[in-house]
């Protein structure tokens, strides 16, 4: 009898311990570049539709593509999802990717992928202009519709955005300006703005919260927590001014050298699926699937800066290094502490 006992008892152990191996294998890790509600919200949704848990890890893009660097050519993690299209672009080169033609992205444009399926768009974003309705009602102020109206002396210390040197929704903001106003008048008008900035933040997402709250008038800030943020009742209203926004894409690549090759593939489908586009319309963005319209911008797409991503791409550095000469003195003591780092790591 106890001998039959211990055996039903070992039985019952390895059971259990067969499950847990089986949970455990289920999973992948992930470096993750949205927001930190955005990233917690995929992963939920990544589980529930597939059973597959993401152990996600929230990065700035600037901070996720320095760890590749660090990192390779044995990566801490399985995936990358939502970077920037320079860290795609030359982790290709380097051959920091797996190559997976996803059939679940055959009918999606190819503006949204790669030719072998190295990296996939997950939708795209942009910056916006945000103010709060109840301190510019009091001041008798309303939000302006052109960027150039940001330069009147009345914003002065009423306006934050994020830097550069550690927000990748920061380096499009810039180069969108260099771009719309070319690079010798977009410089002076960069010069111009940070006569009313009141600072840099570290994050593309913090002037949306800062606004938010009252602390200051108006903010450049990426558009990804922004219906979250009205949602939650914040009075936030935002706009398209007339001479349009940025735009980047949500880049996801499958780490080379993973253990998890064929769970990370059957991310990268659902990733392709209707139900995610719509789930990421959902929060705002763009998805890259056609007729599926976004909770904040609706059908029709926001009036787009007309951007050369590779010109920026190929000038990231010399753009970064003019715009550190001239600005870094207004950073945050976050950012200024995790752009130094980032630039020793040689991010």
């Amino acid at each position: 009898m106890k001998g039959r006992l211990l055996t039903l008892v070992a039985l019952a152990v390895l059971v259990v311990f067969a499950a847990g191996m089986a949970q455990a294998a289920d999973s992948i890790s992930a470096y993750m570049g949205f927001s930190r509600e955005v990233n917690e919200a995929l992963a939920k949704r990544i589980q529930e539709k597939t059973g597959i848990e993401v152990k996600n890890i929230t990065l700035s893009w600037g901070e996720i593509w320095a760890r590749l660097k660090s990192e390779a050519p044995r990566f801490n993690a399985d995936m990358v999802m939502s970077f920037g299209g320079a860290g795609a672009i030359e982790g290709t080169e380097k051959g920091y990717y797996e190559d997976y033609q996803s059939p679940a992205w055959n009918d999606i444009a190819d503006a949204f992928k790669s030719p072998k399926g190295t990296y996939y768009a997950l939708g795209t974003f942009s910056f916006l202009l945000v103010g709060n309705k109840t301190k510019l009602a009091e001041k008798g102020y309303t939000l302006p519709t052109s960027w150039k109206e940001l330069l009147d002396p009345k914003w002065k210390g009423q306006i934050v955005a994020p830097s550069p040197r550690t927000s990748g929704t920061a380096f499009m903001i810039n180069y969108s300006f260099l771009s719309l106003y070319g690079e010798k008048d977009g410089w002076k008008y960069l010069e111009d703005l940070d006569k009313n900035m009141a600072f840099y933040t570290r994050s593309g997402n913090a002037p949306t919260d800062l606004v938010g709250r009252g602390e200051y008038l108006l903010g450049i800030t990426s558009d990804e927590n922004v219906l979250k943020r009205i949602k939650d009742g914040y009075p936030l209203e935002w706009k398209v001014p007339a001479e349009g926004i940025g735009y980047e894409g949500n880049y996801c690549v499958v780490l080379k050298g993973t253990q998890n090759l064929a769970l990370c593939k059957k991310v990268v489908d659902y990733l392709g699926s209707k139900d995610c586009s719509e789930f990421i319309a959902s929060m705002g963005y763009i998805p890259p699937r056609p007729g599926i319209a976004s909770g904040l911008y609706g059908e029709k797409p926001p009036t787009y800066i007309k951007l050369d991503h590779g010109w920026a791409y190929k000038n990231q550095k010399s753009i970064m290094l003019n715009w550190k000469s001239k600005f870094m003195m207004k950073e945050t003591e976050d950012a200024k502490k995790s752009g130094d780092e980032k630039e020793k790591s040689g991010g």
